[in-house]
């Protein structure tokens, strides 16, 4: 009763981070959605001079709040390994890929941060530090493929429990979800268009698939803790 207990509250735990994040994000970072990628040097170390209490704040509290893929990982991992027989592999590769991709949330605020943090250097090196974060945040391709993957095998081919976190459909939208996803790294290539930093198919519909998979995947696991917790003897 205890473990039930205490996934569920790390799950809210995890979808309260996210809520945080996005807010600092949109209203205190002003990165939702990031600037144009042509802004020269002078355009954004004026925007962190002009904004530097807001972004500096924004910081402090994605700091605190911007590693939220490490508590719902943990938990996942916990429900994908009750579904494994033998070694949960699938379980140890999402718990892997969790918690390595949260490091690419984690630094993008830690960079704008320090955008912002001496308004009078010289703008080159802000400009630096502004294109690392946002190209950081936006082309997160190394490590989510492993975790989605992981929970798509589990979703598509598990059996055995029909109150599962997993049921079919979320491994289709994670499948969706992790294609959709693919498109970042393109950002490198680009400064205008749908595949900028800030265009359609590297930011709008990664950074709202994202949250709608989040929010659903803890969805579907507080509804399986719920089961389990019913099935656990007074």
């Amino acid at each position: 009763m205890l473990s039930t207990r205490s996934q569920t509250i790390i799950i809210w735990w995890g979808l309260a981070f996210i809520l945080i994040y996005g807010l600092s994000l949109g209203f205190l970072l002003k990165m939702v959605p990031l600037p144009s990628a042509h802004l020269s040097a002078a355009a954004v170390a004026a925007f962190y001079t002009a904004n530097a209490f807001q972004v500096r704040l924004g910081a402090v509290i994605c700091s605190y709040s911007s590693a939220f893929m490490v508590p719902l990982s943990v938990v996942i991992y916990v429900q994908m390994a009750r579904l494994e027989k033998g070694v949960p592999i699938w379980s140890i590769l999402q718990l892997a890929g969790g918690c390595m991709m949260s490091i690419f949330l984690v630094l993008p605020p830690l960079f704008w941060g320090v955008a912002a943090f001496t308004p009078s250097r010289p703008p080159e090196i802000t400009l630096i530090m502004h294109e690392l974060a946002n190209l950081t945040l936006t082309t997160t391709d190394q490590y989510y493929i492993f975790q989605m993957v992981a929970i798509a095998v589990v979703s598509l081919t598990q059996k055995s429990d029909p109150h599962s976190a997993f049921p079919r459909w979320m491994g289709y939208f994670t499948i969706w979800a992790a294609i959709m996803f693919e498109a970042g790294a393109i950002a490198f290539l680009f400064k205008s268009g749908p595949f900028a930093w800030n265009g359609l198919f590297v930011f709008w519909s990664p950074f709202s698939i994202f949250g709608a998979w989040f929010f659903a995947l803890g969805f579907t696991v507080l509804r399986a803790l719920k089961h389990q917790a019913g099935l656990q003897p007074a």
